[in-house]
């Protein structure tokens, strides 16, 4: 995972507090994901937050027609943070990274789901600039790159949030 920009973005509309949003990558062997994650600074119980996740293909000789978006919306559930998918939109430059935006049902129920979700696990396991979304305390020190937090799975491995 290798954190990129990190911004605020102006005020929230409804309430006009700052929005915060920050961008990274991650790397597996088989792919490299790019994200981006905004959210009102100090309202994620009310607002929760907006994951983009542009999967694909990168490097010399790809385009945007390479590559996807995937819209997740990280909330704060009775039970603790969650996650769901939505219909994804290529808004708010996306359209210059990917050519199409998935709709949640091209996800649901797809082997596609399992990749959308460990992406999200990543994302929050592994960059501390999103530990509010979490309730987290943000780390200092020389491990401060990453942090370990309780997992957001129930015991039959449904996350919690999710719909189907």
């Amino acid at each position: 995972m290798t954190p990129d920009g990190d911004q605020v973005s102006g005020h929230c509309d409804c309430c006009g507090q700052i929005s915060r949003r920050v961008s990274g990558t991650i790397e597996t062997a088989d792919a490299v994901v790019a994200y981006q994650v905004w959210w009102t600074v100090g309202h994620i119980a009310e607002h929760g937050a907006e994951i983009d996740l542009i999967c694909g293909r990168w490097g010399d000789g790809t385009s945007a027609s390479d590559r996807f978006v995937v819209r997740l919306h990280h909330f704060i559930a009775a039970t603790g943070p969650a996650v769901m998918v939505q219909d994804a939109r290529l808004a708010d430059g996306l359209d210059r990274l990917a050519a199409r935006a998935l709709r949640r049902d091209e996800i649901i129920g797809t082997p596609r789901a399992a990749e959308v979700f460990a992406f999200y696990d990543a994302i929050a396991l592994q960059d501390t600039r999103l530990a509010e979304l979490f309730g987290a305390p943000v780390p200092c020190g020389p491990r401060a790159g990453r942090r370990k937090l309780p997992s957001r799975r129930s015991r039959s491995g449904a996350r919690r949030g999710r719909t189907i």
